[in-house]
């Protein structure tokens, strides 16, 4: 099979299936023009937290690869964000468009992109890997995209607060309790959380679809988007790869951080820019772009891995 044979497949197995069922959401909002916010509630209070409390009970990970992990988060984070800050220096871009460069670049969507294509990749055992790595993901991602985005307009504490009502935080906790000692979840409770779980990747999958679809274009600041997007979807990659060798992260595990980081840029910079006062039409392009082209750069990225 030639090199683009195998591309093909790849997508086919992989990406296709998440691609088609976010195309359904996007058109669906468009026809049925579905209230969102609380489609996104829905999402990040209820199904999400499911999802990561039984991922995280089920998953065969050793303490010191979670570890790793995190580690692995934290430096990709850190790579990723003075490329960016670096780059924006060099182009001389103001305060709220350096911040959304940082934003951009630096914050990828393992959630709501990651989940599923690391099931269609990986199957149930890449997935409960994945559910690793976002919550390894949740305090540089919304500690760090926080701190990013408010700088300057925003105290520390008050972007701390939003940080703790997030309820997958207490699902990461209770499951890391769970397991450190030992205590088997009752089946009464398990069950439901689980039968919420399966229903997680399409939902999340519609959700992005209907943000996707209601993002305005612009064409402010378009070459420094596109360098954003660059930075995400080819250097993102290949730091993702560095850091991993670097780790000593093998197996499985390593080809699911790998592709997690190598997502396309995360929807919530968009929230944090809206929410801080940040370049918000520059945000979303960039998200728009790096998802739209992503589909090829994780293709590519797949067909190594794999």
């Amino acid at each position: 099979m030639t090199l683009f044979g195998e591309l093909i497949a790849v997508f086919g197995q992989a990406l296709l299936p998440p691609v088609v069922i976010a195309g359904v959401g996007a058109v669906a909002h468009r026809i049925l023009h579905f209230d969102l916010h609380s489609v996104n509630r829905l999402s990040i209070y209820i199904f999400t937290p499911a999802l990561m409390f039984t991922s995280l009970l089920r998953v065969d990970i050793r303490w010191s690869d979670g570890l790793l992990v995190l580690a692995f988060c934290l430096l990709v984070v850190i790579v990723m964000s003075t490329l960016g800050s670096l780059y924006a220096k060099l182009r001389g871009l103001d305060a709220a468009t350096r911040s959304g460069v940082v934003l951009s670049a630096s914050l990828y969507n393992a959630l709501n992109l990651g989940f599923p294509v690391v099931l269609f990749a990986f199957g149930e055992d890449g997935l409960a890997l994945a559910a690793v790595v976002v919550a390894a993901n949740t305090l540089p991602h919304h500690g760090f995209g926080a701190y990013v985005a408010a700088r300057g307009t925003r105290s520390r504490g008050e972007s701390l607060l939003t940080l703790l009502r997030l309820p997958i935080l207490y699902a990461i906790g209770l499951a890391l309790a769970f397991r450190g000692f030992d205590i088997t979840v009752p089946s009464v409770v398990l069950a439901p959380l689980e039968l919420l779980a399966k229903g997680t990747i399409p939902v999340l999958l519609v959700t992005i679809g209907m943000e996707l679809g209601r993002i305005q274009s612009s064409d402010s600041n378009r070459p420094d988007v596109w360098g954003a997007v660059l930075l995400r979807l080819l250097v993102g990659p290949l730091v993702a790869w560095g850091v991993s060798t670097a780790l000593g992260l093998t197996g499985l595990l390593r080809s699911v951080v790998i592709l997690q980081a190598s997502m396309p840029t995360a929807i919530i910079p968009i929230v944090y820019a809206r929410e801080f006062g940040g370049n918000v039409p520059f945000v979303s392009r960039a998200v728009v772009l790096s998802t739209v082209f992503g589909v090829v750069s994780v293709t590519v990225v797949l067909r190594f891995l794999k």
